[in-house]
Formats: C-alpha cells, sequence, structure tokens
C-alpha cells in the first residue's frame, strides 16, 4: 500500500488546531451545535494531553481539567453569570461525548453541574433533570470561541517553552495525517 501525503507547513499542532477550527466553524455555520460541543471537547482532551508532563501516556479528567483551569475557564461565564468550573466542563464533555446528554456521573452525585446550552436562540436542556447541583447555562458559540482563545494562548505558551514545545511535538506526531492510499500493482510497479 501506498501513502500520499500532501503534508502540512511541518508545525504538527498548528495544522491541527487551524483545522479543528475549521470544522468547528463550519458545523457553528450549518447549525450543528452538538457536533461543536463534541468538536470543542474531544479538543480539549487532545491539548491537555500535549500540555501534559511526559510521564503522563493519555488524555483523561487530570488532562483535561489542567488545560481548562489554565487556558479555558477565565474566558467565559454562565449564562447566568456564574463561574463554569472546569470540572463542570469535564462532566459536560462526558455526557456529550458517551451519550449525548447532559448528563455525567459526576453530575448525578452531586460533583458537578450540568451543562444545559443555548445555540442561535434555540435551547438544548434535560427536561427529566434530577441532578443534585442547579443545572448551568452555557452559550455554544462563547465556549467555542473561548477554545479558540486558549488554543492561541496555549500554543503560544509552548513556543515560549522549548521542553514543553519539544514534548507536545512527539506527542502530535501520532496525530492521524490525511491523504490518499491505494493499493500499488507489485507487477507493473518492477517492470518500471
Amino acid at each position: 500500500m501506498v501513502f500520499d501525503y500532501a503534508g502540512d507547513d511541518g508545525d504538527r499542532i498548528l495544522a491541527w488546531f487551524r483545522e479543528r477550527l475549521r470544522a468547528i466553524g463550519s458545523c457553528l455555520s450549518t447549525e450543528h451545535p452538538e457536533a461543536v460541543l463534541a468538536l470543542v471537547y474531544s479538543g480539549i482532551d487532545t491539548l491537555g494531553l500535549l500540555a501534559a508532563s511526559p510521564d503522563i501516556k493519555d488524555a483523561g479528567e487530570k488532562t483535561y481539567v489542567s488545560w481548562c483551569e489554565k487556558y479555558i475557564v477565565n474566558r467565559f461565564q454562565s449564562i447566568e453569570g456564574h463561574t463554569v468550573a472546569a470540572v463542570d466542563l469535564y462532566a459536560a464533555r462526558c455526557g456529550i461525548l458517551h451519550t449525548s446528554t447532559p448528563v455525567s456521573n459526576r453530575s448525578r452525585n452531586g460533583k458537578a453541574h450540568e451543562i444545559w446550552y443555548q445555540f442561535q436562540g434555540t435551547a438544548g436542556v434535560n427536561l427529566i433533570a434530577d441532578a443534585k447541583l442547579e443545572p448551568l447555562g452555557l452559550e455554544i458559540e462563547k465556549l467555542a470561541t473561548a477554545f479558540r482563545e486558549g488554543g492561541i494562548a496555549f500554543i503560544t505558551d509552548l513556543n515560549s517553552n522549548p521542553a514543553n514545545r519539544q514534548q507536545a511535538d512527539s506527542r502530535a506526531q501520532h496525530f492521524l495525517r490525511w491523504g490518499i492510499a491505494h493499493i500499488e500493482d507489485s507487477t507493473a510497479a518492477s517492470l518500471e
């Protein structure tokens, strides 16, 4: 099999981030709010792992919450004007990515607020809510903007710290590369 890869400008992290922002923008403009949430929440997972110390092998709650605390939660508030904690975003991520709901183990156990959403005048809520904490409202466009701004701040920080940048670049080499794969006829190839 031969894989033809068009490549990027050599910065895998920036190429990935630009592609993620483009996908988020496309979903925003075509009115696919849950897809925006999935892209943002999984993007935080990725950036959190890139920011993690070398001994961390996988993305998880610790890397997610740490990245959110440093780069995203200070960039917006809930619709009600409350702070949205990093653990609230992690619980929201679990709900959206695993069950397409605002419900997670943490929200059921009173360890995080359920996040309900607003998007271009529509609301995404849990009509059978039984969470222990009051839900928080979040505008999807503001979350997407905070992700963009937080990602830019993260990349700026990476660029000012060569050791962290090297670690992140090493992890980013495992990102999927999209190109064209085809099976080459070994007989035809040997005749050339």
